[in-house]
């Protein structure tokens, strides 16, 4: 970690109130860099000699049983210095990160490692943030000490020992390469052919098993359910999801947009409230972390607006109604990646996703009919011109009954 005042933060405090004496309560003891321990400290800036302090964390970092990295400050050398300790060792380094910069936290390579985020104001520590987070770190550190477990809890050690099961793979019988079997599955997934992609992607997942080609497996699985409408086999594919990533953590737009859509469906099969809600929670979560195409900001506003389906409390639908306005002018002008450097596809999804807000805006639905004249050609898949079409036929008749409730009141 850093050290003092860094970025409005003061570390110290992390540090004194709630670090070192998680340590002590748990009679850890320095890693013994020098054999007298009066030169040896739990923070490399307070250890003592004339040696260079490269020397001190690499050796540290590479001794030490375990390691608490804070990286509350986005600093340049403790990121290195995490990076380094996933390195050396697999097992037992332990995170924490202040709330205020969870929104600037965009290491993808370490959104599944379990991580304490606390809350810290910059210069003061609540005593109930301070019992709180040491709660939580002494129930990790007790779990480093004491468990016998030697599955690697970092993602470079994760993938080295993926790759020893890999290297351990017959070639000669091997049917086909992930390449392979991602490019046949997407193909059938465009086609709407679910059934037949379903044992690819499964395929797929188990050989490779990434964030894209879990959403890809679970966006088939819940295809077919739809179809089907099997509220089960959807609430199935929503655990499937929430068991494989830890959405406390998580800042993918694309995992709760994917959380939203499933909640949604099950909603519109059963129509239990509970569903919408959730499903509205989940969009407004990853809208914090739009980037590409205002996906989930498009469908979090949509969705506002489909409120008199749950009540026709005119006091409650008003507040939706302005409540999606209100975000709907704060999205529009959001920069996105897809305008720069998004494919043709992303540059199309942007610009419906920003057409619909601008008619949830003026509350013109018609402009959102016009805009499917985009739609006349062969650049993208069947799958995505029904959910474009889809997606617009239903915003345009929520526009039009909440403008009718909302100005008949």
């Amino acid at each position: 970690m850093g050290f003092g005042i860094k970025n409005n933060i003061n570390l110290d405090l992390t540090y004194n109130e709630i670090i070192k004496p998680c340590i002590l309560e748990n009679d850890l003891i320095p890693f013994q860099l020098y054999k007298e321990s009066k030169y040896n400290a739990f923070r490399c800036d307070e250890i003592s000699g004339t040696t260079s302090i490269d020397y001190k964390f690499v050796t540290c970092l590479n001794g030490a049983d375990i390691v608490i990295a804070d990286i509350s400050t986005m600093n340049n050398n403790a990121i290195y210095e995490l990076g380094a300790r996933h390195a050396l060792k697999p097992r037992s380094t332990i995170l924490l990160c202040a709330k205020e910069n969870a929104n600037d936290f965009k290491f993808f390579d370490i959104t599944y490692v379990p991580i304490i985020f606390y809350d810290h104001n910059g210069l003061k520590l609540n005593n109930n943030i301070i019992q709180e987070t040491k709660s939580k770190l002494n129930n990790l550190l007790e779990f480093c000490i004491n468990s016998a477990s030697s599955l690697p809890d970092n993602p470079i050690h994760r993938a080295l020992q993926e790759k020893k099961e890999h290297d351990k793979i017959d070639y000669e019988n091997e049917k086909e390469s992930a390449y392979s079997l991602y490019n046949r599955s997407r193909n059938k997934l465009d086609n709407n052919e679910y059934e037949e992609a379903l044992p690819l992607l499964e395929e797929l997942y188990q050989c490779c098993p990434s964030e894209e080609n879990l959403l890809l497996l679970v966006l088939c699985q819940y295809k077919i359910s739809e179809n089907k409408r099997s509220c089960k086999s959807l609430i199935d594919s929503l655990n499937f999801i929430l068991n494989n990533i830890n959405v406390e953590t998580c800042c993918s737009e694309q995992v709760f947009g994917r959380l939203a859509a499933i909640s949604l469906r099950i909603y519109n099969i059963s129509k239990d409230e509970e569903y919408y809600y959730s499903a509205l929670k989940y969009y407004r979560k990853g809208s914090e972390y739009s980037s590409l195409n205002l996906y989930c900001p498009r469908n979090y506003c949509a969705l506002l607006f489909r409120i008199y389906e749950i009540t026709d409390d005119i006091n409650i639908i008003r507040e939706y109604y302005f409540t999606a306005k209100h975000y709907a002018k704060l999205f529009v002008n959001s920069m996105v990646s897809a305008l720069k450097n998004g494919n043709y596809e992303q540059q199309l999804y942007y610009f419906f996703n920003k057409n619909d807000l601008k008619a949830l805006i003026s509350g013109d639905y018609n402009s959102c009919l016009t805009s499917l004249e985009r739609l006349n050609d062969n650049d993208i898949s069947q799958r995505q011109v029904k959910t474009i079409k889809e997606g617009t036929q239903k915003l345009s008749e929520d526009i039009k009954k909440m403008e009718e409730l909302v100005n008949f009141f």
